[in-house]
């Protein structure tokens, strides 16, 4: 990711053998699988790795590495771990782990990874003609709802905790989201999501709020709006 070439690159610059391994089939971390393309184009990003390499750096792609006293035993002096932060959280309400619920950044990866080669599956989330709620009002949440917009879902909506004033995510995002028929909902406690009767998931539950009160220990505490509960219909769960 940018830290290990940041890093690859300025020692090589400095005079040292630099190697970097990568998990994955390509290099970037997050800017690569993390960031939609219509927002980073793959092309600047390979461009910016080549600029890299091409100083020496030797690139390792679809190389884990599982144990780093075996780096060592290799020859290597110094390691450096950049692994960033792929794995996202699933909030912890009943029915997280539902058919058809699905992680921020695992729907992102799975788009920016397919190359569209009709000889290999398509290992790209199935939203196309689906309902499709997001939970979380980040840019990450714009990313995925805009992301499903483009692989043809029915419809996309984006529930969240905070107010309409103070939506987490860049206005800019936002603005983009309702102009390609995104619906926005804020002000949303969630209860949890519905099995539909075959264990996928069918919905979301929630209470619309006042407010929520945030505690030094970071717990929200809703102030629930008496007799606001609803469900938002939904096929997929990001």
């Amino acid at each position: 990711g940018p830290c290990g070439l940041t890093a690859a690159q300025d020692l090589c610059l400095a005079g040292y053998g630099v190697t970097v391994f990568e998990a994955l089939p390509v290099a970037g971390g997050m800017l690569r699988v993390g960031v939609p393309e219509f927002r980073l184009p793959t092309d600047i990003i390979e461009r910016e790795v080549a600029d890299i390499v091409d100083l020496g750096v030797d690139l390792r792609l679809n190389r884990p590495v599982a144990n780093l006293d075996s780096l060592f035993e290799a020859g290597f002096s110094a390691v450096l771990v950049a692994v960033g932060a792929h794995e996202g959280n699933r909030l912890p309400i009943p029915g997280n782990d539902l058919d058809g619920v699905l992680v921020n950044t695992v729907f992102l990866r799975d788009v920016r990874l397919h190359q569209g080669d009709p000889a290999q599956p398509d290992p790209r989330p199935q939203v196309e003609g689906r309902r499709v709620v997001v939970i979380g009002g980040g840019d990450v949440a714009m990313d995925v709802a805009r992301t499903a917009v483009r692989l043809g879902a029915g419809s996309v909506q984006i529930a969240m905790r905070e107010d309409s004033a103070h939506i987490p995510a860049n206005e800019e995002e936002v603005r983009h989201a309702a102009e390609e028929g995104i619906v926005l909902h804020t002000s949303i406690h969630f209860l949890g999501l519905r099995d539909n009767g075959d264990g996928r998931v069918g919905g979301v539950e929630c209470q619309r709020v006042n407010h929520f009160e945030i505690g030094d220990d970071g717990c929200w505490t809703p102030d629930v709006i008496e007799g606001s509960d609803f469900l938002l219909d939904a096929d997929v769960v990001v």
